[in-house]
């Protein structure tokens, strides 16, 4: 399976946003940051390219985790982002990322935000060939681009009067998960250091349904 791990902070954003975008489409003034400090540039200036970063510094099951908590955010608020029955076997990968791959396959041809999540599932096997006899390896990273697609096309579908504040939210959550918070199980994976800047780190995190009030 080409499972990424989760990058240092420390390293360059580049080597991140290379798992999301192509090399031109990095922004020239961030090519040479750490992850860390671009995390923290984007974030206040450009929160969609925020959301590519933060997938690709992530591990491929923390990307897949943290856009299935946007997705499953945007549709309580009222947005239609795709099968419900994928999504369940989108989160049943998440707990055991050897199960439910091959069933997405027919949902990952979509365009929704949903199938978008299940094309990333599918591309963390080691072949997506139909002929088994002929193997297909999909690029490493692949994954993760998939799922920073799937959050952005989440939040497109929220009213464009608020979406930039719908957006700098998903960031946040994004921020949220590269601290190792609200995993899909306690303890799911060993404590690895964030993005945040230590200033932000003393903000407290977001809790429970954390659009409760924002809405």
């Amino acid at each position: 399976m080409p499972l990424l791990s989760v990058l240092e902070p420390r390293s360059r954003a580049s080597v991140a946003l290379e798992r999301v975008v192509d090399a031109a489409s990095i922004p020239a003034a961030i090519g040479g940051l750490s992850c860390h400090d671009a995390a923290a540039l984007l974030s206040r200036d450009n929160p969609p390219m925020a959301i590519r970063l933060i997938a690709g510094w992530l591990s491929s099951r923390e990307a897949v985790w943290w856009a299935a908590l946007c997705l499953a955010q945007v549709s309580r608020c009222g947005a239609d982002t795709g099968s419900r029955t994928a999504f369940a076997r989108i989160l049943q990968w998440v707990n055991q990322p050897d199960a439910a791959a091959a069933q997405l396959d027919s949902e990952a041809l979509g365009s929704s935000p949903v199938s978008m999540l299940a094309a990333a599932v599918t591309l963390t096997r080691d072949n997506i060939s139909p002929d088994a006899k002929h193997p297909v390896a999909p690029r490493a990273g692949l994954a993760h681009r998939m799922a920073a697609l799937s959050i952005l096309s989440a939040a497109a579908l929220w009213p464009a009067d608020s979406r930039k504040a719908c957006v700098n939210h998903l960031v946040q959550l994004g921020l949220d998960v590269a601290e190792c918070l609200h995993l899909w199980r306690d303890k799911a994976i060993p404590y690895h250091p964030g993005l945040r800047s230590e200033s932000a780190r003393a903000v407290p995190p977001t809790t429970g349904n954390i659009w409760e009030k924002w809405k």
